[in-house]
């Protein structure tokens, strides 16, 4: 299934909210125009709340999957990373990677990995979590931020997006220290919501949604690949995309926050 390189501006999918900046309002008039304007991300961004307004936010259908990594197996080779910027930056699109890892030494390595992979270091990697009541879709002025018709994916028009970085503001999920990051990129990431220069515009994991494939992170991943061939044992994957359902967002936010998170820890 082949996707058009990128959404031309205004262009609205199905399923897609309608709120958002007048179609007229164009990137440039809106920079030259536009206040800076700080959120703050709290516990009420993934508990339904509109933090700017007060009020109660609207239901918003389920992702139908999210990237659920397991840390005990990642060999830090970056190849999620990597493929995620190829497959994006073919259809047109911002090539930061979408998904990050991270050198944790706090993590215990499978013992799989460890036999496979000896010494080759403990990483987390951290995706964003598709959230059930994503802040970030209502706090975009412009209507840049959208849920994706067939699939439920998050994702940015980039055509659309003016970079005001409300978004990444709104996002209670924050990310490891940069200085810890496995490519030594430094992007100033602070949620799991990207700004990339270049391109001028903010990026997030979109579930590759045009992709029948589906995740190129997941299709790639060298130890999924080797767990498929039975050569790693091991009943989980490293990345894996399951439905994005309650629960499961529930088990990824117990370790996918850090203390001092906006974002409630679940138990």
């Amino acid at each position: 299934m082949e996707r058009e390189p990128r959404r031309p501006a205004g262009d609205q999918p199905p399923g897609a909210s309608t709120e958002g900046g007048p179609p007229e309002l164009t990137r440039r008039t809106f920079v030259k125009g536009a206040a800076a304007v700080g959120l703050a991300a709290g516990a009420g961004a993934v508990g339904a709340t509109n933090l700017a307004a007060g009020k109660q936010l609207p239901g918003q259908r389920l992702s139908d999957g999210v990237i659920f990594p397991d840390p005990t197996l990642c060999i830090g080779c970056l190849t999620c990373e990597v493929r995620c910027s190829a497959v994006h930056k073919q259809v047109g699109l911002s090539a930061v990677p979408r998904i990050r890892i991270y050198n944790d030494p706090s993590v215990e390595v499978h013992p799989e990995i460890q036999r496979n992979y000896p010494d080759r270091g403990s990483f987390v990697q951290e995706p964003c979590l598709q959230c059930p009541t994503a802040e970030c879709v209502h706090v975009c002025p412009v209507n840049a931020f959208r849920i994706e018709g067939r699939t439920g994916a998050r994702y940015i028009d980039e055509d659309v997006c003016v970079s005001c970085g409300r978004c990444a503001e709104a996002c209670p999920f924050p990310v490891t220290l940069e200085e810890r990051a496995t490519n030594g990129l430094k992007l100033h990431q602070e949620t799991r919501i990207t700004y990339d220069p270049e391109a001028d515009t903010f990026a997030k994991c979109d579930m590759c949604y045009w992709r029948a494939e589906g995740p190129a992170c997941v299709e790639s991943c060298p130890v999924n690949i080797r767990i498929r061939q039975g050569i790693i044992k091991s009943d989980v994957m490293c990345l894996d995309a399951p439905k994005a359902d309650q629960q499961t967002w529930q088990r990824l936010t117990f370790f996918q926050t850090f203390p001092g998170s906006p974002a409630p820890r679940q138990t």
